[in-house]
């Protein structure tokens, strides 16, 4: 279906984003595509570019299209679900939805765990550590900034044993060092982005975005990984599954 840009009694910006709207419902524009620029929206269709802006922040608030910084405005993919029932690694849980996940590993080394992350981890503070920090990446564009900690002794050698731009961790502690990920506790706050999650993740300073952290226990009950993670909040949603506790 084209939208009519004759109609009268619509302001101009609103029958330009009406018809974008057409194009990405009927799949002609799908998530990722870059929409055509405001110049040449204003030349296709007679308009000004102050016109061409608005339908695009018009359909930017709607959730419809996205700016990326300097690069220009892409229709939104869909947004990512998160089940706070299952435990599944970044990678693993993104696969199941059939996308390309990659990783932008910015730190892999070993450090003296803080007292947060000794208090996660139930060692004494100082104690050395695994650590992992990266850009998790989905169908190539930044999701979210993830920093991992593991205990070292726990998994000699483990930043050895892959590439963890491409691999799972997960994968590499079940089979190659025997520990089954079997329960997590995880909290989720809003925040603010800060100067290093803007430039990681190429979102707007004080973007909103989702701060997580996650403990790992594995089937003893021993807490084998302390996770701290930002997401975009633009592009994420959670499902939670609630029952009744019982009737009254």
């Amino acid at each position: 279906m084209t939208t009519d840009l004759t109609l009268d009694d619509v302001p101009l910006y609103q029958r330009i984003a009406r018809r974008l709207e057409d194009q990405i419902g009927s799949g002609k524009l799908q998530g990722g595509d870059r929409l055509p620029s405001e110049r040449q929206i204003a030349d296709e269709l007679g308009a000004s570019r102050m016109t061409a802006r608005q339908a695009l922040k018009s359909l930017e608030r709607r959730g419809l299209v996205e700016t990326r910084v300097g690069r220009g405005v892409f229709v939104a993919q869909p947004l990512i679900e998160k089940e706070s029932r299952t435990l599944h690694g970044f990678t693993e849980e993104m696969q199941r939805g059939g996308r390309k996940v990659s990783s932008v590993v910015l730190d892999a080394g070993t450090g003296a765990a803080d007292e947060e992350v000794a208090r996660a981890l139930e060692i004494p503070e100082h104690t050395l550590v695994h650590r992992l920090v990266r850009v998790r990446l989905l169908d190539g564009e930044p999701l979210a900034v993830e920093r991992t900690e593991i205990p070292l002794a726990m998994a000699p050698g483990l930043l050895g044993r892959s590439d963890f731009s491409k691999d799972s961790l997960y994968r590499v502690l079940r089979e190659e060092y025997g520990f089954i990920p079997t329960e997590a506790e995880e909290t989720v706050c809003a925040d603010l982005a800060d100067a290093s999650a803007t430039s990681a993740l190429r979102i707007p300073a004080t973007s909103p975005v989702l701060k997580f952290t996650r403990r790992t226990f594995d089937s003893t009950g021993r807490p084998i990984e302390y996770v701290r993670s930002v997401y975009r909040a633009d592009s994420f949603t959670m499902r939670v599954r609630l029952t009744m506790a019982g009737n009254k």
